[in-house]
C-alpha cells in the first residue's frame, strides 16, 4: 500500500534502483521525497532526472554497483548528504510545477 511504501522509503538505509531502461524515473524521485539516499543505475534518463542527488553506477558493471553499494553502506555522511540533496532535487519535479508549466503551454498554443 502507499502507506507501507512511505514507511519503507522513510526507514531504508538506501533506495537501490537498478533499472536498465527507464521512461522517467519516478520511484527514485519518490524515495528522494521521503529522504532516502538513492543508489541508481546510470541508464537512459536517470542521470538527468537524479542529478548529483543520487550515487550512480554503471548498469552493465556489477563491480561498479558493488563498490558503490558498499560505499553507501559504510559512509553515513554520504547517505546524509544524498538525502539532503535528494530533498532539494525532488523540488524540480513537483506535480504543481508540472501542472502550471503544462497549462502555460496549452495557453500559448491556444493563442
Amino acid at each position: 500500500s502507499d502507506s507501507e511504501l512511505l514507511t519503507l522509503y522513510q526507514h531504508c538505509l538506501t533506495f537501490v534502483f537498478p533499472s536498465i531502461y527507464e521512461g522517467f524515473g519516478l520511484p527514485p524521485l519518490e524515495a528522494m521525497a521521503c529522504g532516502a539516499p538513492v543508489l541508481s543505475s546510470n541508464a537512459t534518463c536517470l542521470p538527468e532526472i537524479l542529478g548529483d542527488a543520487a550515487l550512480l553506477f554503471d548498469c552493465e558493471d556489477m563491480s561498479d554497483f558493488s563498490r558503490k553499494f558498499s560505499l553507501l553502506m559504510e559512509d553515513g555522511s554520504l547517505r546524509k548528504e544524498l538525502s539532503r540533496k535528494g530533498l532539494e532535487q525532488r523540488q524540480h519535479f513537483a506535480w504543481e510545477k508540472t501542472a502550471k508549466e503544462t497549462l502555460e503551454i496549452y495557453e500559448a498554443v491556444a493563442k
